[in-house]
C-alpha cells in the first residue's frame, strides 16, 4: 500500500513598520472584529488576486474558468466596498482610452489626478475627456481599447454606464 505524503509550501512571515500603509493593514487584520486570522484573510486576498496566473497552464479550461469566476466575484465584491469607502462613484469617465509614448512613458513620476489619489504611472493615459496637450503629430500612436461583453455587464453592475 502506497503512503500519499502531504506536501506543504509556506510564505515566510511578512513583517512591516506599524506605521506604513502595510503596517497598518496587518494591524487591522490582526484586530479585526470578526475575530478570523489575519492569515487567512492574507490567503483569501492573495489567492483572489494571483489564482488565474497560478493555475494558468496547470489545470483544464474548465477548472481555470471556475477559479476565474470565483476570484472575479471576490475582487468585484471587495472593488465595491473599496468604493463605498472610498466614496468613489465610477473608475474611470470613459473606456475610450488613448495611449501615447511621451516624456511621463520615458521617465514616469508621481502625480497626483484631480481625486488626490497618487500613483506612478509606466504609460501615459488619457481619455477622450482630456484636453489634447500633444500636437496630434507627437503622436506615434493610438490604441482604442472597446470594453468586452463581459466588462460592460460588469460596468452596469457598479454602476459606470
Amino acid at each position: 500500500m502506497s503512503q500519499q505524503q502531504n506536501s506543504y509550501v509556506e510564505l515566510p512571515r511578512i513583517k512591516r513598520k506599524s506605521n506604513s500603509w502595510e503596517g497598518k493593514v496587518i494591524d487591522y487584520l490582526l484586530n479585526h472584529p470578526s475575530n478570523r486570522s489575519a492569515t487567512e484573510f492574507s490567503i483569501e486576498a492573495i489567492t483572489a488576486f494571483w489564482l488565474a496566473e497560478a493555475l494558468e497552464g496547470q489545470v483544464n479550461q474548465a477548472e481555470l474558468q471556475k477559479a476565474c469566476w470565483s476570484a472575479i466575484e471576490k475582487l468585484e465584491a471587495k472593488l465595491a466596498t473599496i468604493r463605498r469607502i472610498g466614496g468613489i462613484e465610477k473608475l474611470l469617465p470613459d473606456y475610450t482610452t488613448v495611449l501615447s509614448p511621451s516624456e511621463k512613458t520615458v521617465n514616469p513620476t508621481t502625480k497626483t489626478n484631480e481625486n488626490s489619489r497618487e500613483f506612478s504611472n509606466d504609460l501615459h493615459l488619457s481619455t477622450d475627456d482630456d484636453e489634447d496637450e500633444d500636437d496630434e503629430d507627437d503622436v506615434d500612436w493610438i490604441v482604442d481599447i472597446k470594453p468586452s461583453e463581459e466588462m460592460k455587464q460588469i460596468s452596469r453592475l457598479f454602476g459606470i454606464e
